[in-house]
């Protein structure tokens, strides 16, 4: 891993973005791991996205000026990252005009390095066409910026950022073999692995991207993205990247979670992967990620939370690809109780075990519910309730012991909650 490598966090999510005072202390956090680089790029910023041809108005310019400042005071490396592909017509004059201004505003507020994203977006029917469009419209900000020579990051987000969007496949894109032939060396290329989330991004995969576009790619991480899906967080660790991967990748930024609080996890462990010698692991990766997170939960003496308990909640609240391995056993344990011919003795047994780990997941939340960090709490809250609940159905319809009807919890009656209940029937 060479020293350039680029190391951080996007704020690249879609739903509420994430406030100056939260910002601030990832600032804080992101400096003592040793992450070193912060994307801005908020989906419902509407300046960054929707109303990217309009300059920001003077109360959101100075909040952007101060942020800027506030992340240059942590050492961290901003990038301000425009998103103009929903409606940019390269064809004409205004919008190219428009495109190089706006950059050029945001520049005054103190900005040195630059994004441009064309993600999640329309295809063209001429992709290579579509392509040579956001060459010209990256080097147009390229040349507004730096009019004596590129000084700064510049990173480009394709509409082709992973393989399954690849057509008909990432050797054969004419989209992505246009960048690779058109893009300067240097702007760096983002990239989010085989899929939009990729539980596992392996070497020859990027080796097979990097030689199209004749770069390094750089990784734009969505393992612990969750705004697909926001009825489950992400709190397990950096995985399923070989340390070999470090080599062929100009740098990982992570696009993780929405609340902000719940990040810990997922960043102390990316920071662990950066810098992992040959035994490093995910699981011990994790371990010491939670260890470092664990005076948050701890702040009152009667509501004491473990390293254990930490550990179940991390594995029951894992990954978009998976559960963790404790996780993994209760599953287990769920399958056995409501198998058709487990006995009344090792039924009794089996939920026994699911009420215990219940019980952990609530002193978890009682602890917060306790302490002083309300927003950890906020963030936590309606995860640990969620799983809470769901043993505590799972035991009773199994067992029958509970005032509830376990048959119709009536409070469950959203279409959401139909849906599950059809797969469950499925």
């Amino acid at each position: 891993m060479n020293a350039a490598f680029i190391l951080g966090v996007i704020e690249g999510f879609y739903g509420r973005p994430w406030t100056p005072a939260q910002r601030g202390r990832l600032f804080g956090r992101m400096a003592a791991w040793g992450l070193t680089t912060y994307l801005y790029a908020p989906k419902d910023d509407r300046w960054h996205r929707q109303l990217w041809r309009d300059p920001y108005p003077a109360a959101e310019a100075q909040a952007l000026r101060t942020l800027v400042e506030d992340a240059r005071q942590h050492g961290i490396q901003f990038v301000y990252a425009l998103s103009p592909g929903l409606d940019l017509d390269w064809s004409n004059e205004a919008d190219r005009r428009a495109l190089s201004e706006k950059m050029v505003g945001v520049r005054r507020l103190g900005v040195k390095h630059f994004s441009l994203l064309f993600d999640d977006i329309p295809y063209a029917a001429d992709r290579a066409a579509q392509a040579r469009d956001q060459v010209a419209a990256t080097h147009h900000i390229v040349d507004a910026l730096w009019p004596e020579g590129q000084t700064g990051l510049m990173l480009f987000c394709p509409t082709e950022y992973c393989g399954d969007r690849a057509t008909p496949s990432v050797g054969e894109a004419p989209y992505l073999r246009v960048l690779g032939e058109g893009l300067r060396p240097g702007v760096d290329v983002l990239w989010t692995g085989p899929q939009v989330v990729s539980a596992v991004i392996s070497v020859q995969s990027i080796l097979e991207v990097n030689e199209v576009l004749r770069r390094r790619v750089l990784i734009w991480d969505n393992l612990h993205a969750n705004d697909f899906t926001l009825h489950r967080v992400n709190l397990g660790p950096y995985g399923g990247r070989p340390l070999a991967l470090r080599d062929h990748v100009a740098g990982i930024l992570s696009n993780p979670n929405n609340q902000l609080e719940v990040n810990t996890p997922g960043l102390v462990s990316l920071a662990d992967y950066a810098a992992g010698d040959p035994g490093w692991n995910p699981e011990a990766s994790l371990d010491q990620a939670l260890e470092l997170w664990l005076p948050e939960f701890n702040t009152v003496p009667t509501q004491p939370v473990t390293l254990d308990d930490l550990r179940l909640v991390a594995h029951l609240l894992y990954l978009p690809g998976g559960v963790g391995t404790q996780a993994e056993r209760l599953l287990e344990t769920a399958r056995q109780l409501i198998a058709p011919h487990t006995g009344a003795e090792e039924q009794a047994a089996l939920a026994g075990e699911l009420r215990t780990a219940r019980q952990q997941v609530m002193g978890v939340l009682h602890a917060l519910e306790a302490g002083p960090n309300r927003d950890l709490l906020f963030d936590l809250h309606p995860y640990l309730v969620d799983v809470m609940e769901e043993m505590q159905r799972l035991v009773v319809g199994a067992t029958g012991r509970s005032s509830d009807d376990p048959q119709i919890y009536s409070y469950r009656g959203s279409f959401a909650d139909r849906l599950m209940a059809l797969g469950w029937d499925h």
